[in-house]
Order: C-alpha cells, then structure tokens, then sequence
C-alpha cells in the first residue's frame, strides 16, 4: 500500500497558504522566516523551502533587499488568471470522454446538491472550498496531468479572492445557478453550452474581483 509522505517544508507551505487564502496574511504583506519558524516551532529551513514554493506558485513574491511578501495583485493579473481559468476549464469540459463522465455523475451531483445546501445555509466559507474542488475536479477529468498542474498554479493565484467575488447575495444566489447549469449540460452531452455557461460563470466572478481591486485602489488614493 502506497502512502503520502508530507515533510515538514511541504506542511509549512500548506499551512502559509491557507494562511494566506484565510487572509491572516492580506497582500502585502511580509512573510518574516524567523517569524513564521518560531510560531510554526520548526526551524528556519523547511520555511525557506515554503516560500520558495510560494513564490513559485505565484502566491508571494521576492522583493529584492528586503524580503518575501504575499503578493498584491492588479486588475491586470485577475484578467489574466481568468484567461487561463477559462481555457484550461473550457478546454476540459470539451474533452471529457462520455466515460468519464458517467463514473463521475454521481459524484458530480451530490456536489450540486451540497452547493445547494451550503447555500441555503449561508456557509460562504465552505461553500468556496467546494467550488474550488467543483472546478478542479472538471479539469481533472480530462485526465491531462500537464494540464490539471498548470490549472493548479492559475487556481492557487486565484484562491484568495473567491470569497470577494461571492460576497453581493446576487453573485451568491447565481454562482449556485451556473454551477448546476454547467453540470446539467455536461451531463446531456452539450459541451458548447456547458462551455458558454462556465464563461460567464468566470466572467462575473473576475468583474466582481476588479471592480474590489479598483474600489480599494481608489481609497488608497485618497
């Protein structure tokens, strides 16, 4: 039996990066190795190899003579990633063989039925980690190991700001929608249309983000 073997470098960077997805770290926010070691109780070297994993992922990055910092991201990043997002996700959705999808279906709509219940419930929280997982879990299916890490580098960037771009109760109300609209297609064979609807799924989500980046630059501006 194969087992997982976790070092104490990779439990540091997963812990820094819910961390900083959780907001504990906002952007921009300097990420002391000395610091970090001492809450952690571990030594200063598994948290070098930590942020050097962040900063590849993108997540922080390293400011010449001064350090590594969690990294703030302009409208034309989001616009980016969620270039990316749609079309590893579209390309996936195109290319998910008919099999695949019928092992899945089950599994699929139990997602749809929790996104239903977390929703009437309030729980944004949890309700953003099962959309991370709805996502990725499509990509996945693709069975393309290239593709489903190069999704995870884009999906890592973007983590932090899914809670921002649930946050109006209309976003809210119609993330749930497009999500069962985009696995009801799937599931009658209408990849196009499957496709159209995670497009605008992104779209809106990516417009909410900026229009929060713009907002919070224009009241640092003032």
């Amino acid at each position: 039996m194969s087992r997982t073997i976790t070092t104490i470098s990779q439990q540091a960077y997963n812990i820094l990066k819910e961390d900083i997805f959780s907001g504990k770290y906002p952007s921009g926010s300097w990420l002391q190795e000395n610091i970090i070691a001492s809450e952690l109780g571990i030594s200063r070297s598994p948290v070098r190899e930590a942020l050097r994993l962040l900063v590849a992922d993108g997540i922080a990055t390293v400011i010449p003579n001064k350090g590594i910092f969690v990294r703030t991201y302009t409208a034309k990043d989001i616009e980016d990633i969620f270039e990316v997002r749609e079309a590893i996700e579209n390309y996936a959705l195109m290319h998910i063989s008919s099999e695949v999808i019928e092992s899945k279906k089950d599994i699929l709509h139990e997602e749809i039925r929790e996104f239903s219940r977390l929703h009437g419930a309030g729980d944004l929280n949890t309700y953003i980690r099962l959309d991370a997982r709805f996502h990725r879990q499509l990509v996945d299916m693709n069975e393309n190991e290239l593709m489903s890490a190069l999704y995870e580098k884009a999906e890592n960037m973007n983590h932090q700001f899914r809670i921002i771009s649930l946050t109006s109760k209309k976003r809210f109300d119609n993330s749930l929608m497009e999500h069962a609209s985009i696995l009801q297609c799937l599931l009658d064979g209408e990849k196009e249309k499957a496709c159209k609807y995670n497009s605008t799924h992104l779209a809106l989500a990516r417009d909410q983000v900026i229009e929060y980046l713009n907002s919070k630059k224009a009241d640092q501006e003032q």
